[in-house]
């Protein structure tokens, strides 16, 4: 350490830190005096602000942070307040390094030591627990009390008594233990960059403060999220038999980070733009045509785009002294053959969102994984830890979920996650806990065999709980139909955009001169826009727009169910309910959202019920599904029909057989050719078939 931090500069150095903190966090102090010490007992500071003012005083602090630790709330502690507040047992903390301090956990070396920075996945977090900082420690002999300060694994005893001189024995008196909050963490280097031999995590351990920070649960709730922390590094003994003589790596965590902290999203600096927008008349298109530029906007992802406004807006949360519960959040389900632009569609929410984990739905189980759980492993030394999962996670923004139908079977079991109250409740070895999940979820998947049964019905090609899809606001599903217009469009798209993509990264075009990947809505406005809506913005919905609603469901809606003969939607994924209205409902305020209007209108209204009238539609209507009349039928069922029907007559076209079997003519000539080409059936000329 240099001369700056020794005893006999100290002085100097309490006098230069005050001077700092007058210079950079004269504010910062103001806020703590009036929160310290139930809110607040911590003092954040920047590394590279203290840089700035001294290089020296900053460089001391990554070679011996504890000793420096000591001068900084020291002077903290001295600092000159204008309210009578004692700030003695304040704590200072750096955060902030520059990325050369900064390490994964697979790259940490004999070589590291003094303060660092650790980024990763924070993989678990214990429950809070408490800590003797000081602990007092009573002489069973004379009465004499004796102060020992503790440090997280390393619990010392007195050696002898101050009063008596005898070795105790001695008790805690709780009461004159200095107590504060803990909890053990584990930092993993993130899957992408796993696979160095020097280990894959580290663990560590936090006290006060940085325990709370990250949400109303503190770490705890942010498990699973990308962190950096910041601490000394330190070497502990490892317990167990033959073990005496080996030591792991333990990080003293001081201050955490959450890089993916929604601290970008500046609404200040983009509210006149998004207020100019949203008084535009298609303003929801604007933004629908925003979100996946890339991708050709077929019938069915038009729908889709205007589905995820209204999802990225939602509906505000309507919560009554009864305990009556209107969730406002919005989710639904996009199912579609391989290659139809899932994960360009996914990725584009997830970008104009201001608050969104996406996250694959394979590495994660129904419990642990998507809601929480308490488990028990190594990290836990033998006892319950809670882990909460993504839901909980992603309280209060979005949750999208990719590969859905490669995930948990038992997906059922975040019904009450993502419905009514919206929270998890957790009770496991002595430990409870109850999480909000309020969140907007997505989920993405395929079909059961990768691709749709082009003449299947849709509820037995979804492989998800029904149950489940129920509680979403449509379910959108989309077929990899042959059809020459629609696919030089979308080779078009797809070659255009990857050309103005090559010219932009290669070239001298500019993000100006795009056409093919052109967004109407720049990407930062639309997460301010979103945000500021989501926040500030709960229209009312007033009754005269009741009667509209009311017979819209009863007359066109409900009577989809009977329209095509399936007894009450059988080939639908979830048939035709009341939940429809509040679809409807939950739209048509995420609409008036978008347009930071005070009251739901006529128009947001109109846009909501053709939205969830096509959402419902789409399931069972055109020619791939059997016409009105008919009932649904297993492909056997349908090519035995067929094969009666030609029994009957020497020739038929295929218009004739499809009249007499009631389905649609496609489906009878895909069925007529596989039947010809088994040798079932003769087909004497093109369009024509009968009996052999």
């Amino acid at each position: 350490m240099s001369s700056m931090a020794s005893a006999g500069a100290s002085a100097d150095l309490t006098d230069r830190l005050l001077d700092f903190y007058d210079t950079y966090y004269r504010d910062d102090i103001g806020t703590l005096a009036q929160r310290y010490p139930k809110e607040q007992s911590s003092l954040f500071i920047s590394w590279r602000d203290l840089h700035t003012f001294s290089p020296e005083i900053a460089e001391d602090f990554l070679t011996d942070p504890d000793q420096m630790g000591v001068y900084f709330d020291e002077a903290l502690a001295a600092y000159d307040l204008p309210v009578d507040v004692s700030l003695d047992n304040a704590t200072v903390r750096v955060q902030d390094l520059p990325a050369e301090y900064i390490h994964l956990p697979s790259d940490l070396t004999t070589e590291d030591g003094g303060y660092i920075g650790v980024t990763g996945d924070l993989a678990q977090v214990t429950a809070k627990d408490e800590i003797p900082v000081e602990a007092a420690f009573e002489c069973g002999r004379c009465g004499t009390m004796t102060y020992i300060p503790q440090t997280p694994g390393d619990y010392q005893e007195p050696y002898e008594c101050q009063g008596c001189s005898r070795q105790g024995p001695f008790t805690v008196d709780s009461q004159s233990t200095e107590w504060d909050d803990f909890c053990r963490l584990r930092v993993e280097t993130p899957p992408e960059k796993a696979g160095s031999p020097n280990g894959e995590h580290i663990d560590g351990y936090a006290v006060g403060d940085p325990v709370h920070f990250g949400g109303e649960h503190g770490l705890l709730g942010r498990a699973g999220e990308r962190v950096t922390v910041y601490g000394h590094l330190e070497r502990q003994q490892k317990d167990g038999s033959g073990q005496e003589g080996l030591f792991k790596r333990v990080l003293d965590v001081r201050a955490v980070e959450f890089p993916n902290d929604d601290d970008t999203v500046d609404i200040a600096a983009h509210r006149e733009q998004f207020e100019a927008l949203s008084n535009q008349p298609d303003a929801v298109d604007m933004l629908a045509e925003s979100i996946a530029p890339a991708l050709y906007a077929t019938e069915a992802w038009e729908t889709a785009m205007e589905w995820a406004v209204a999802y990225l807006f939602a509906a505000p949360r309507i919560e009554l002294s009864d305990g009556t519960v209107y969730r406002g959040d919005i989710h639904g389900a996009i199912i579609s053959d391989y290659g139809m632009g899932k994960s360009m569609f996914s990725h584009g929410v997830e970008h104009l969102s201001p608050d969104c984990i996406r996250k694959s739905a394979t590495s994660l189980s129904s419990d642990v994984g998507l809601t929480a759980a308490a488990v028990k492993d190594d990290f836990g030394e033998g006892q319950f830890t809670l882990k909460p999962g993504i839901l909980v996670r992603g309280d209060g923004g979005h949750v999208i979920l990719d590969e859905i139908d490669k995930g948990p079977g038992d997906l059922h079991k975040m019904n009450d996650a993502i419905e009514g109250q919206q929270r998890v409740d957790v009770e496991k070895a002595g430990l409870s806990a109850t999480y909000s999940s309020k969140v907007g979820l997505l989920v993405m998947g395929n079909p059961k065999d990768g691709r749709f049964d082009p003449h299947g019905l849709v509820s037995e090609e979804i492989d998800v709980d029904s149950s489940l899809l129920s509680r979403f606001d449509g379910i959108i599903t989309m077929r990899d139909v042959a059809d020459e217009q629609i696919d030089t469009a979308i080779a078009n798209q797809i070659v255009e955009g990857y050309s103005e993509a090559n010219q932009l990264e290669y070239g001298d075009l500019n993000e100006d001169d795009f056409e093919a990947l052109d967004a109407p809505v720049d990407a930062s406005v639309a997460r301010a826009w979103i945000k500021y809506a989501r926040e500030n913005v709960n229209p009312v919905f007033d009754k005269d727009l009741v009667e509209d609603l009311r017979d819209w469901y009863a007359t066109e809606v409900r009577q989809l169910n009977h329209t095509h003969g399936t007894d009450g939607g059988e080939d639908m994924p979830v048939p035709v309910t009341a939940r429809v209205v509040m679809w409807a409902i939950r739209f048509s305020m995420a609409f008036a959202r978008c347009h930071l209007r005070d009251r739901v209108t006529q128009s947001d209204v109109d846009r909501a019920t053709t939205l969830a009238k096509r959402l419902v539609a789409q399931n069972w209507d055109g020619e791939q599904f059997v016409p009105e009349g008919a009932k649904p039928q297993t492909q056997k069922q349908r090519r035995g029909r067929l094969a009666d029907i030609l029994s009957t007559e020497t020739t038929m076209t295929v218009e004739e057989i499809a009249d007499e079997a009631n389905i649609s003519q496609s489906v009878a000539e895909e069925e007529l050719r596989r039947l010809a080409d088994k040798g079932e059936v003769l087909r004497p000329q093109q369009g024509e078939y009968r009996s052999i």
